[in-house]
């Protein structure tokens, strides 16, 4: 960091920020500008800053600095290289800002209205053990800003436009997995790029919006959604959605063209209705299956059976897809291009398919369906091989197909 003076030699400054009451005697609630300052080697512990910009500043240090709040203050070009707590903070706006390292720059449960715009976060360790955090315990808004090795967190919301990342996670309410009162975070992803991992990972989510964004790994392993997950024109490596609990699931208009060898998965046992809706998975017969399977096991007599409401596939193209276990009200495959299909021991009230394309093999074995409407003609089935023991499913005989 470029040298600067240091906060205590800033005189009347340095006196309103140790204390409020003196500044608010003396200047009423005049905006405070503190510029060029160097914040380090001063206490400031439950104090409230309201109403001040501060401009081209830097923070330094631990746990030096801990507001009881922050009001209605601006950051601009300033960098924080250090453990900073704001207390409860309300309409903030952090501009051409930057942290890094370790740093972890956060605030109270009740913040609102925090923004970070056109920020940088840049960690020095790849290890996520290593990496620093930034954002609210309330809602956090970043728009134009780049972060590596670093954690953006919003307990509340996270919305992210127009932001490049790199190998960086979310950071939700802490108290998620405790057992004590916690917050569901709101999260919107929007006309970003997200290369290397975008991790998740055992999150508490209220919902999970995407849309018009390019990411290479998206990691929501046991993740937590009350609501739903969407996805829309969304151009992805591999997606991990499996999650442990997820009120729906919807892809749509997008490319999932996976990391080589994995390209999406989903435990449909935790979700209560899946929608993939013209979507093109890449990947080849060598690649790991889409996997939107599970919720019952005939291998266990005492696995408990996870039912779904519905899963419905439509107007996609699948290398190969594996659909097996699934315990389901509603199965819809309807206008599709698969090569193989594993949709086997698996137990569906509904089963609906028209318009799909299987060329490579179809495996039904084991798989029970109470009512069926299955219409397999579309195409040659010349060499697919169709493996149906133990199933009730009917296909047209071949003389026919």
């Amino acid at each position: 960091m470029v040298d600067k003076k240091n906060i205590r030699s800033f005189g009347k400054t340095y006196d309103y920020l140790r204390d409020p009451a003196l500044r608010q005697n003396e200047t009423g609630n005049s905006q405070l500008l503190v510029d060029g300052a160097e914040v380090s080697g001063a206490n400031f512990h439950d104090v409230a800053w309201h109403n001040i910009k501060f401009v081209n500043c830097n923070f330094v240090g631990g746990y030096e600095i801990k507001l009881s709040e922050l009001r209605n203050c601006i950051f601009e070009n300033c960098r924080f290289a250090g453990i900073i707590n704001w207390g409860i903070a309300t309409s903030i706006r952090f501009v051409r800002c930057q942290a890094g390292g370790q740093s972890n720059v956060i605030d109270f449960s009740g913040s609102s209205d925090i923004r970070f715009e056109t920020c940088v976060f840049v960690g020095t360790d790849p290890n996520p053990n290593n990496w620093g955090g930034i954002g609210s315990r309330g809602d956090a808004t970043f728009v134009d800003c780049k972060a590596k090795w670093f954690d953006l967190a919003g307990y509340k919301q996270i919305v992210m436009d127009r932001c490049e990342t790199q190998d960086v996670g979310i950071w939700t309410d802490s108290a998620a997995n405790s057992g004590m009162s916690h917050e569901s975070a709101v999260v919107v992803i929007k006309h970003s790029k997200l290369r290397g991992s975008f991790g998740m990972v055992a999150s508490d989510l209220q919902s999970l919006t995407l849309h018009d964004t390019i990411l290479e790994n998206l990691d929501l392993r046991d993740a937590t959604v009350k609501g739903n997950v969407v996805m829309e024109r969304i151009k992805g490596g591999y997606i991990n959605a499996y999650v442990k609990q997820a009120g729906g699931l919807s892809i749509r208009n997008s490319q999932i063209l996976g990391n080589g060898r994995k390209i999406f998965e989903a435990y449909a046992g935790g979700i209560q209705s899946i929608e993939i809706d013209t979507v093109v998975f890449g990947g080849d017969l060598s690649s790991e299956p889409v996997t939107i399977a599970g919720g019952f096991s005939l291998k266990s007599a005492d696995r408990i059976s996870n039912i779904s409401q519905s899963i419905d596939i439509r107007n996609s193209t699948i290398p190969t897809l594996d659909a097996s276990y699934l315990h389901t009200q509603r199965l819809v495959l309807k206008d599709n291009q698969i090569m193989r299909a594993n949709m086997s021991n698996s137990r569906v009230a509904d089963l609906e398919i028209s318009g799909t394309r299987i060329t490579g093999k179809l495996d039904f074995h084991g798989t029970q369906a109470t009512q069926q409407k299955v219409d397999l003609s579309v195409g040659s089935t010349f060499g697919r091989v169709d493996q149906m023991d133990g199933s009730n499913i009917r296909l047209q005989p071949r003389s026919t197909r």
